[in-house]
């Protein structure tokens, strides 16, 4: 029924007077969407129909996804000059906080007082929070980042390492790729694998970012790759570099769009081209 709502809006040209009517007010209000709220609330508390509840995560992805659709024709209208642009700023607003909601809501299966323990069935339910939250954009990872900070999974690296890869996937490129970047001299080697798998993922970010994060990863990489060549028996080093080469050449043929043989070649290569102003230009200049 909300899906139909929100398409009739998407169906005409936004103007003031369908901003006036409000979907979201209407979307909130939304008997099913209610009810659905009740019923994965009930579920959480349960301990029981995990399968139930990742299926209403995909749910609320779709209502997160038409509600970004809606964002999206607002802005074109905004940037365009059609209908009331203070209404149209302020039906924007509500839509991002109804996303926030959403949001919010597949989150909380990983804090819920009836999901404590740290079980198989549980740990089920967390992972698909995670792929629900990474289809989400910047609200998402606001939310993945959160679970990666959570003492609840200190002790459950390969959970937090996929909130990680999973922040790649909300593209969102202000708010976190920084953040990545900083965890690419990590002490756990896993999460700096998958901040480069995370960052794989933002080949479409602003130029400047692309930058300062191509500078750290071939800095990086060529240490770490030195690190195994000056000494041989050093396995630590060794296994840093098994583990977390790959990941991190990965990141930066996605973020130059271009491919080098070894660690020592991208040293060559950004020396080369660090000053291009094309290469670091954003996409859409």
């Amino acid at each position: 029924m909300l899906a139909l709502l929100t398409l009739t809006f998407l169906a005409a040209p936004l103007s003031a007077d369908v901003v006036a009517m409000t979907p979201l007010a209407l979307s909130l209000q939304e008997p099913d969407l209610k009810e659905d709220f009740k019923r994965y609330d009930a579920i959480l508390k349960s301990k029981t129909d995990e399968g139930e509840a990742i299926n209403m995560m995909d749910t609320f992805v779709g209502h997160h996804r038409t509600a970004q659709e809606q964002i999206d024709n607002i802005d074109d209208s905004i940037s365009i000059g059609e209908g009331d642009k203070k209404l149209l700023l302020k039906e924007r607003k509500g839509l991002r906080k109804f996303q926030n909601t959403l949001a919010e809501k597949v989150y909380s299966s990983m804090t819920h007082k009836g999901r404590k323990a740290i079980t198989e069935a549980n740990l089920q339910l967390f992972r698909a929070a995670a792929y629900s939250l990474g289809q989400m954009g910047s609200v998402g990872g606001h939310y993945l980042w959160k679970a990666f900070e959570n003492k609840k999974f200190k002790k459950e690296p390969d959970f937090r390492g996929l909130c990680l890869e999973q922040v790649g996937y909300t593209h969102a490129y202000d708010e976190f790729m920084e953040e990545l970047v900083d965890l690419l001299d990590h002490h756990e080697y896993l999460f700096i694998a998958k901040a480069g798998e995370a960052l794989a993922q933002f080949s479409g970010a602003p130029g400047s970012l692309r930058k300062d994060a191509v500078e750290r990863l071939t800095q990086l990489l060529s240490q770490n790759w030195e690190s195994t060549i000056s000494n041989k028996t050093d396995e630590e080093a060794q296994k840093k570099y098994r583990q977390t080469g790959q990941a991190m050449r990965n990141a930066l043929e996605a973020l130059t769009g271009t491919s080098q043989s070894d660690p020592q070649a991208w040293t060559t290569w950004w020396n080369k081209n660090k000053k291009d102003k094309k290469l670091w230009a954003d996409h859409d200049e």
